[in-house]
């Protein structure tokens, strides 16, 4: 039995990963709030982030997240059933097939930049779209290094390393800041195209000596015939579709947001902040549970994958419904603290807030749906989601489009109402894969989870009263960048007490049981 397969071994991998991802987010937040600095909501901003979420995009329809989520359960069933050497070759084929697709993807980058650009921003102005063609064409060769990354992190959580794949983003993180710092001034928005390429080229770097550790070695195999492969690409198709939420959700606020200056911009500093909070723990869930639902599944181990999935999903309402209620009331000096400092003014921090405060709408749902389309991956049933998927994006078109008409002209107005489109979609998908998921896997929630999420509710209106009450109090009283600190400090202490207490005096069975046994019983509180 291998050391992360023990209770102690995984509560050790689960601490890691969460300090981990934590620190990760927390350095990718330091990088935008630097992006905010130095370029603010202007003419380079949009065009960076515009030509940034190209590549990433196009990556994300073509390939995506089927990476992973279609490697890991072919790989981890050869695995049980036949051998670490087929397993490897497996491996190989897929990387490499991976890397082909992936090159040929960056050339078509490189070579359509400007129609890509104005395909995704057709109403960007023409200096803001001239810099986005430069910018897209140097960054799209990093798209090659994310495949190759996003290939090796499967293969290392399918042999239980956890650690290595959950601090590659804290490496890349760090190399981009460490560029603001050195060189930001000198070089600009060009530089740090330049770096972005070689910080996912350090995501693959840092993995392979863990890689060699497991004795695992790329070589090149192009016999694509394989019929593991051929179940991947099988798996993969529908797979793929249910994993263009998010891009499609991207490419309609680039197109509606691109012909007001800043208002882009102001939406993805709102949309990053908004997925790193959500990510941090939703991440951690989802990808140490992923390798072993897919074991689970494999092993043909029913009763484990229910428990897995079920305690999953309580996990991720615990913790994600009071940062949500949190970032909702808090949205403006949580901002503010990040962004507002150099470039960034006080009116344009304002409008990120907004849509911050509107993206938050659907951070439980975000979150849920990681859960719900993962465990269908593992099961190798990839059609579900990928119909939920459709429906969800079709629905968001639509209300994009009513929005859009009823909308005023101000940058405020319109990406609050883009980012509620968001939200709502995601709170459409999720419930579809949610109830799939619970016909799919009957008898998977009892009487007990059902009123645990009720308690989890209902602490959390409490505890979102209570914040709020002290916001309104305190909310005036400070000013500047130490104020907010105070504010969202003081917010944030009475948040987590107040939670805290709601949980122990409701008895939410998953918090109760970390408690001293005299407290358990009800002798003390």
């Amino acid at each position: 039995m291998r050391k992360t397969d023990t209770g102690k071994g995984m509560l050790f991998t689960a601490g890691f990963m969460a300090f981990a991802t934590f620190t990760a987010k927390a350095l990718g937040q330091v990088r935008d709030s630097l992006m905010a600095a130095y370029f603010g909501t202007g003419i380079e901003a949009d065009a960076f982030m515009l030509a940034s979420k190209i590549p990433t995009t196009l990556f994300d329809v073509v390939i995506g997240g089927v990476i992973s989520a279609s490697f890991i359960p072919i790989f981890n069933s050869i695995l049980q059933k036949e051998d670490k050497k087929t397993a490897a070759e497996f491996a190989n084929k897929f990387i490499t097939l991976i890397l082909l697709a992936t090159v040929l993807i960056a050339l078509f980058g490189i070579i359509f930049a400007g129609q890509l650009v104005r395909f995704m921003g057709p109403d960007a102005a023409p200096e803001t779209s001239a810099l986005a063609i430069q910018l897209t064409a140097i960054m799209f060769p990093m798209i090659i290094f994310t495949g190759i990354a996003f290939s090796f992190v499967g293969i290392l959580q399918s042999y239980g390393e956890y650690n290595i794949p959950s601090i590659i983003s804290l490496v890349s993180n760090i190399a981009i800041i460490v560029y603001y710092i050195l060189f930001g001034k000198k070089f600009g928005v060009i530089g740090l195209a330049v770096t972005m390429i070689i910080a996912w080229s350090l995501q693959v770097i840092i993995q392979i000596p863990s890689l060699i550790k497991l004795k695992f070695r790329y070589r090149p195999n192009f016999n694509f015939k394989d019929r593991h492969l051929k179940n991947a690409i099988l798996l993969a198709i529908p797979m793929l579709v249910s994993t263009w939420v998010q891009p499609l959700y991207t490419l309609i606020n680039a197109r509606f947001a691109s012909g007001m200056e800043g208002a882009y911009s102001s939406l993805e500093y709102a949309n990053r902040l908004y997925l790193i909070v959500t990510g941090v723990f939703s991440f951690i869930v989802t990808n140490l549970i992923f390798p072993k639902l897919a074991k689970a599944n494999a092993g043909d181990n029913k009763a484990e994958a229910k428990a897995l999935v079920m305690t999953s999903l309580k996990a991720i309402i615990i913790v994600i419904m009071p940062l949500m209620m949190g970032i909702i009331i808090l949205a403006k000096p949580v901002t503010a603290i990040i962004y507002e400092h150099g470039a960034l003014e006080t009116s344009a921090s304002g409008i990120v807030a907004n849509a911050l405060k509107c993206y938050a709408v659907g951070m439980i749902f975000l979150a849920i749906n990681e859960v719900a389309s993962k465990t269908f991956f593992s099961m190798r049933q990839s059609l579900i989601p990928m119909l939920n998927a459709i429906i969800s994006m079709i629905f968001n078109i639509i209300l994009v489009s009513v929005i859009f008409r009823f909308i005023n002209g101000d940058a405020m107005t319109l990406t609050g109402g883009l980012a509620l489109a968001a939200a709502a979609g995601s709170l459409v998908n999720a419930t579809l894969n949610t109830l799939a998921l619970f016909k799919q896997l009957p008898d998977m929630a009892h009487k007990r989870d059902l009123i645990t999420v009720v308690k989890v509710l209902i602490a959390t209106a409490i505890m979102a009263a209570a914040v709020y009450g002290v916001y309104m109090l305190i909310g005036t009283r400070f000013e500047g960048t130490f104020g907010n600190i105070l504010i969202c400090g003081i917010c944030g202490i009475t948040g987590i007490i107040v939670y805290g207490i709601s949980v122990i005096l409701l008895r939410v069975d998953e918090i109760t049981a970390l408690l001293p046994k005299r407290f358990r019983k009800g002798e003390s509180l």
